[in-house]
């Protein structure tokens, strides 16, 4: 099992890397820069301003990265875990699966008022859980090709009965009832081993 400490911080690095502000800078970049090297064979005054509106482009760029992972981060994560949970449903989207389970879920990271107000005090790990979970599963079926849509229909099953019974208990509840076997599913090499879901399903064919 990937430790969600360890997966908290891969998603911090993928938004560093991928999110709206590293997105603008590079878009914004590459012209201030080529317009930097080739001032150099003119004006020295010139080659100093275009330097200047480079410099101005890369702190701009640089401050946007940090705005981006600041907003994310705050109240213990709940921004990563949003972006994590939509990813993962426009990934199984892409295969061609629509599940009501996983949207009124990802909905409610977005949505739902207690939540917002829970993550200011305190990390919430079923929910945590969950989102990795799905992040895992909709990365594994999407490298299965046309088979990955039976490779996410095969093992959600543990994971849509966590979403169920998260939206139908109090927080509180759900941190000591989810935790355990949400730990254990993925933990659990006969319920999270890819090669043995293609395998099986590919058998079919």
């Amino acid at each position: 099992m990937r430790n969600p400490d360890t997966w908290l911080r891969q998603q911090i690095w993928r938004l560093l890397w991928q999110g709206p502000g590293a997105v603008s800078v590079y878009w914004s970049i590459p012209v201030p820069l080529v317009c930097t090297a080739l001032s150099l064979g003119g004006p020295p005054g010139l080659a100093v301003a275009t330097c200047c509106i480079l410099l101005v482009s890369v702190l701009l760029g640089l401050l946007l990265i940090l705005v981006d992972e600041i907003g994310s981060c705050r109240n213990h994560d709940l921004g990563l875990l949003r972006l994590s949970a939509a990813k993962s449903r426009d990934r199984i989207a892409k295969l061609g699966i629509r599940s009501n389970q996983v949207d009124r879920f990802v909905d409610a990271l977005w949505f739902n008022p207690e939540l917002n107000v829970a993550f200011r005090n305190t990390r919430l790990q079923s929910v945590e859980l969950m989102v990795l979970g799905l992040d895992l599963l909709s990365r594994i079926a999407s490298r299965y090709g046309r088979c990955g849509r039976r490779v996410f229909e095969a093992n959600q099953h543990p994971m849509v009965r966590a979403m169920g019974l998260f939206e139908c208990i109090p927080l509180a509840d759900a941190e000591k009832i989810l935790i355990e076997p949400l730990t254990a599913w993925l933990k659990d090499p006969a319920e999270y081993d890819p090669e043995g879901w293609a395998l099986s399903l590919l058998g079919e064919f």
